[in-house]
């Protein structure tokens, strides 16, 4: 099995990568925040969900201390920014705004 963040890097588009845990309390928070942000900004931006337990050599490999961690990538594949722990929307929107130049 490939890298599934390599896989998605390689369409392009500016991507946030979230590790984190079905067992975690922030973790089921920030789900359906990343789900509605995938979903509005589809075609301009990538999200992937991923479950620490089922993608564990990707958590080390990008060493993941903490979860929930979200990467931020551009649209050439740098990672530009990381954060951990709970973040609302508007946060997200932010971000998505000053750094991939979405709007």
């Amino acid at each position: 099995m490939g890298n599934i963040i390599e896989e998605k890097l390689k369409e392009g588009i500016p991507l946030i990568v979230d590790f984190g845990s079905n067992s975690c309390i922030p973790c089921k928070m920030i789900k359906p925040v990343l789900q509605e942000i995938a979903e509005e900004y589809k075609d301009k931006l990538n999200v992937l969900i991923l479950d620490i337990h089922e993608y564990n050599d990707l958590a080390t490999e990008y060493g993941i201390m903490s979860i929930p961690t979200q990467i931020f990538f551009d649209k050439d594949g740098k990672a530009i920014g990381g954060h951990v722990g709970f973040m609302p929307k508007e946060a997200f929107e932010e971000i998505i705004k000053e750094h991939f130049k979405i709007v």
